[in-house]
């Protein structure tokens, strides 16, 4: 009954993606007599809730709210943060009905749908509660594992190739790389080695028309990045560089982390930093070492065949009987390249 109104509130919140992290991204839709009265959604981190932008804008309509259902992406808040309880202000608008798809798994957020059921509000729950939970995966891995979201996104040919027998790797795939900047605009950081930054030399930008570019996070363990110039040490941008190297020197607006720079101490500092998801792109040693704990696994293909090359996974070691395995959720391609999201199986 309620699905295509939470299917527009999904669509609502996908507005806030990368604006609003570590918060998460919710939309929300006013419902009366069968048709929708007001809309809203999280814009950005620190901004006004959907649910208070959707009544307000009812309220600047000179809608009545008495009676209306509010459909909701996610549980309404109950505490004071930067913006006031959401929950207070849907009881004092009069609305009867609150749908949300998933309930909020942040215990600072208070138990929004029992206060509602205490004021006699109807609440009902899990409308299209996985499509909202993917939403928010961010968010939920964040909150929940106290640890960043994390991604591996690589670019291969047919053979697991990410460079040449020489090392050259530009460009193994062309007409899909605007979904890597797709991916830049939402992650809060992407992730590289220092041999990624000594041969290529990126800026780690996302080029989208209004995009944003996010954290860039250097992983520099010797310290061979030390006292040189590169493009992502760019001084209008948020870089943070993890070494084990105590004499290793970076430009001033630099974020040194000193760190055993073991993955799980890597991800409990960005966490620490209020990075809620962290696109790692490479090289190789690096894909390799953060396999294990990857949320998804996006590989670009190429119909290329390079033969001899560096392997994807080159630094990963295992054996045939449990290897890490992976089960393919999407499929994008185009006439010579394709894209594969896959997501880890469990090894029991």
């Amino acid at each position: 009954m309620y699905e295509t109104f939470m299917k527009r509130a999904i669509e609502l919140a996908k507005k806030g993606l990368g604006r609003v992290n570590p918060n998460p991204p919710v939309g929300a839709v006013v419902v009366k007599d069968g048709r929708i009265i007001a809309e809203g959604f999280h814009p950005y981190f620190g901004g006004p809730h959907a649910e208070r932008m959707a009544i307000e804008s009812a309220r600047k309509k000179g809608e009545d709210l008495r009676g209306a259902t509010l459909i909701v992406t996610l549980e309404p808040c109950d505490h004071h943060g930067k913006t006031p309880p959401c929950t207070d202000l849907i009881i004092e608008s009069g609305i009867k009905t609150v749908v949300i798809g998933t309930r909020d798994p942040n215990p600072v957020s208070g138990n929004g749908v029992e206060k509602f059921r205490n004021h006699g509000i109807e609440v009902i729950e899990g409308v299209l509660e996985e499509e909202v939970k993917k939403l928010c995966e961010f968010f939920i891995t964040y909150v929940t594992k106290k640890r960043p979201f994390v991604a591996l996104k690589y670019a291969s040919t047919l053979d697991g190739k990410i460079a040449d027998h020489r090392g050259d790797s530009k460009w193994i795939t062309d007409k899909l790389r605007f979904k890597v900047h797709e991916m830049r605009n939402i992650y809060s950081a992407v992730l590289v080695g220092a041999g990624t930054v000594l041969k290529d030399n990126p800026q780690l930008t996302c080029r989208l028309k209004e995009g944003r570019n996010p954290v860039r996070v250097i992983l520099d363990r010797k310290g061979v990045l030390s006292g040189k110039v590169f493009r992502v040490f760019e001084e209008n941008a948020r870089v943070i560089v993890f070494t084990e190297s105590e004499e290793a020197e970076y430009p001033p607006h630099v974020e040194k982390a000193l760190s055993d720079c073991s993955v799980e101490s890597i991800l409990r500092n960005l966490y620490e930093r209020d990075i809620d998801s962290v696109l790692v792109e490479g090289g190789s040693k690096v894909f390799s070492e953060f396999l294990d704990h990857a949320d998804v696994v996006f590989g670009f293909y190429s119909t290329k065949i390079f033969g001899k090359g560096l392997d994807v996974f080159s630094g990963y070691l295992s054996d045939v009987s449990v290897p890490p395995k992976f089960k393919v959720v999407n499929v994008e391609f185009s006439d010579s390249e394709f894209l594969v999201e896959m997501r880890p199986c469990s090894r029991e």
